[in-house]
Protein backbone atom coordinates (compact mmCIF):
# COMPACT_ATOMS: atom_id res chain seq x y z
CA UNK A 1 0.00 0.00 0.00
CA UNK A 2 2.91 2.37 0.77
CA UNK A 3 4.31 1.87 -2.73
CA UNK A 4 0.91 2.67 -4.26
CA UNK A 5 0.73 5.97 -2.31
CA UNK A 6 4.23 6.92 -3.46
CA UNK A 7 3.38 6.21 -7.09
CA UNK A 8 0.16 8.21 -6.81
CA UNK A 9 2.04 11.11 -5.21
CA UNK A 10 4.54 11.15 -8.09
CA UNK A 11 1.70 10.96 -10.62
CA UNK A 12 -0.07 13.89 -8.92
CA UNK A 13 3.10 15.99 -9.03
CA UNK A 14 3.43 15.19 -12.75
CA UNK A 15 -0.17 16.18 -13.48
CA UNK A 16 0.23 19.45 -11.54
CA UNK A 17 3.44 20.31 -13.41
CA UNK A 18 1.79 19.57 -16.74
CA UNK A 19 -1.20 21.78 -15.90
CA UNK A 20 1.13 24.65 -15.00
CA UNK A 21 2.95 24.35 -18.33
CA UNK A 22 -0.34 24.29 -20.24
CA UNK A 23 -1.46 27.38 -18.34
CA UNK A 24 1.58 29.30 -19.61
CA UNK A 25 0.86 28.23 -23.18
CA UNK A 26 -2.76 29.37 -22.87
CA UNK A 27 -1.70 32.74 -21.46
CA UNK A 28 0.75 33.27 -24.33
CA UNK A 29 -1.95 32.35 -26.87
CA UNK A 30 -4.30 34.94 -25.34
CA UNK A 31 -1.59 37.62 -25.43
CA UNK A 32 -0.68 36.76 -29.03
CA UNK A 33 -4.35 36.95 -30.08
CA UNK A 34 -4.78 40.39 -28.47
CA UNK A 35 -1.62 41.69 -30.15
CA UNK A 36 -2.82 40.34 -33.50
CA UNK A 37 -6.22 42.05 -33.13
CA UNK A 38 -4.44 45.31 -32.28
CA UNK A 39 -2.29 45.00 -35.44
CA UNK A 40 -5.44 44.60 -37.55
CA UNK A 41 -7.04 47.63 -35.89
CA UNK A 42 -3.88 49.74 -36.34
CA UNK A 43 -3.69 48.89 -40.04
CA UNK A 44 -7.37 49.75 -40.52
CA UNK A 45 -6.79 53.12 -38.82
CA UNK A 46 -3.64 53.74 -40.88
CA UNK A 47 -5.13 53.47 -44.36
CA UNK A 48 -8.74 52.33 -43.98
CA UNK A 49 -7.88 48.86 -45.29
CA UNK A 50 -8.77 45.60 -43.60
CA UNK A 51 -5.78 43.31 -43.29
CA UNK A 52 -6.18 39.89 -41.73
CA UNK A 53 -3.01 38.97 -39.84
CA UNK A 54 -2.69 35.22 -40.04
CA UNK A 55 -0.71 33.51 -37.27
CA UNK A 56 2.08 31.29 -38.49
CA UNK A 57 5.17 29.76 -36.94
CA UNK A 58 8.46 31.37 -37.98
CA UNK A 59 10.35 30.28 -34.82
CA UNK A 60 12.49 27.93 -36.90
CA UNK A 61 13.78 30.81 -39.03
CA UNK A 62 17.21 32.28 -38.37
CA UNK A 63 15.70 35.78 -38.21
CA UNK A 64 13.64 34.79 -35.16
CA UNK A 65 16.37 32.72 -33.53
CA UNK A 66 18.87 35.59 -33.78
CA UNK A 67 16.39 38.07 -32.30
CA UNK A 68 15.47 35.77 -29.42
CA UNK A 69 19.11 35.05 -28.62
CA UNK A 70 19.91 38.77 -28.65
CA UNK A 71 17.01 39.51 -26.26
CA UNK A 72 17.90 36.58 -23.97
CA UNK A 73 21.54 37.73 -23.71
CA UNK A 74 20.53 41.33 -23.00
CA UNK A 75 22.04 42.67 -26.23
CA UNK A 76 18.63 43.92 -27.39
CA UNK A 77 16.76 45.97 -24.82
CA UNK A 78 13.70 48.03 -25.67
CA UNK A 79 12.12 50.75 -23.56
CA UNK A 80 8.49 50.14 -22.65
CA UNK A 81 6.13 51.65 -25.21
CA UNK A 82 8.73 51.60 -28.00
CA UNK A 83 9.00 49.22 -30.95
CA UNK A 84 12.45 48.45 -32.34
CA UNK A 85 13.35 46.73 -35.58
CA UNK A 86 15.81 43.92 -35.05
CA UNK A 87 18.32 44.21 -37.86
CA UNK A 88 19.10 40.77 -39.26
CA UNK A 89 20.48 39.37 -42.50
CA UNK A 90 17.42 37.49 -43.83
CA UNK A 91 15.61 39.89 -46.17
CA UNK A 92 12.52 37.66 -46.24
CA UNK A 93 11.42 38.68 -42.75
CA UNK A 94 10.92 41.86 -40.75
CA UNK A 95 11.53 41.39 -37.03
CA UNK A 96 10.28 43.88 -34.42
CA UNK A 97 10.95 43.63 -30.68
CA UNK A 98 8.87 45.28 -27.94
CA UNK A 99 8.77 45.18 -24.16
CA UNK A 100 5.55 43.37 -23.32
CA UNK A 101 2.93 45.76 -21.91
CA UNK A 102 1.88 45.32 -18.27
CA UNK A 103 -1.69 44.21 -19.10
CA UNK A 104 -0.76 42.22 -22.20
CA UNK A 105 -3.95 40.14 -22.07
CA UNK A 106 -6.02 43.20 -23.05
CA UNK A 107 -6.31 44.53 -26.61
CA UNK A 108 -6.25 48.12 -25.31
CA UNK A 109 -2.75 47.55 -23.93
CA UNK A 110 -1.54 46.74 -27.45
CA UNK A 111 -3.34 49.49 -29.42
CA UNK A 112 -0.68 52.22 -29.32
CA UNK A 113 2.11 49.69 -29.41
CA UNK A 114 0.67 47.91 -32.48
CA UNK A 115 0.86 51.15 -34.46
CA UNK A 116 4.49 51.57 -33.38
CA UNK A 117 5.24 47.95 -34.36
CA UNK A 118 3.86 48.55 -37.86
CA UNK A 119 5.70 51.87 -38.18
CA UNK A 120 8.95 50.13 -37.16
CA UNK A 121 8.21 47.32 -39.63
CA UNK A 122 7.73 49.88 -42.40
CA UNK A 123 4.06 49.11 -43.13
CA UNK A 124 3.83 47.74 -46.71
CA UNK A 125 7.62 47.90 -47.11
CA UNK A 126 8.23 45.44 -44.29
CA UNK A 127 5.01 43.40 -44.33
CA UNK A 128 4.01 41.41 -47.41
CA UNK A 129 0.30 41.76 -48.21
CA UNK A 130 -1.39 39.03 -50.22
CA UNK A 131 -4.63 39.67 -52.09
CA UNK A 132 -6.30 42.69 -53.63
CA UNK A 133 -9.67 43.22 -51.92
CA UNK A 134 -9.22 40.88 -48.98
CA UNK A 135 -5.64 41.35 -47.81
CA UNK A 136 -3.74 38.91 -45.63
CA UNK A 137 -0.39 39.24 -43.90
CA UNK A 138 1.49 36.53 -42.03
CA UNK A 139 3.01 37.15 -38.63
CA UNK A 140 4.48 35.08 -35.83
CA UNK A 141 4.01 36.75 -32.46
CA UNK A 142 6.13 35.17 -29.74
CA UNK A 143 5.48 36.39 -26.20
CA UNK A 144 7.10 35.76 -22.85
CA UNK A 145 10.68 36.13 -24.11
CA UNK A 146 12.97 36.83 -21.15
CA UNK A 147 15.54 39.60 -21.44
CA UNK A 148 17.06 42.51 -19.56
CA UNK A 149 15.26 45.69 -18.55
CA UNK A 150 16.05 48.72 -20.72
CA UNK A 151 16.88 51.04 -17.81
CA UNK A 152 18.20 48.61 -15.20
CA UNK A 153 20.12 45.63 -16.56
CA UNK A 154 20.04 44.00 -13.13
CA UNK A 155 16.30 43.51 -13.64
CA UNK A 156 14.65 41.15 -16.08
CA UNK A 157 11.90 42.13 -18.48
CA UNK A 158 9.51 40.26 -20.73
CA UNK A 159 9.56 40.89 -24.48
CA UNK A 160 7.41 40.10 -27.48
CA UNK A 161 8.95 39.41 -30.87
CA UNK A 162 6.95 40.02 -34.06
CA UNK A 163 8.22 38.23 -37.17
CA UNK A 164 6.46 39.39 -40.36
CA UNK A 165 6.71 37.74 -43.76
CA UNK A 166 8.31 40.52 -45.81
CA UNK A 167 8.43 38.79 -49.20
CA UNK A 168 6.22 36.46 -51.22
CA UNK A 169 8.59 33.47 -50.72
CA UNK A 170 8.39 33.94 -46.93
CA UNK A 171 4.60 34.37 -47.15
CA UNK A 172 4.27 31.19 -49.24
CA UNK A 173 6.36 29.10 -46.84
CA UNK A 174 4.33 26.49 -45.00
Amino acid sequence: MKMFKKIMAVALVGVMALSMLTGCAVTNAIIEDKAEKALESAWRTHDNTDVNFKSVNFTGEKAYKDAKESVNKGNTKVKEGVAQVFVQADGNYTVVVVAEPKSAKKVDSWKNLADKVLVAAGWENGVYLNGTNSKTAKVDIETGIKGKNFEDTNKDDTYTIFVFAKTKPAYDKK
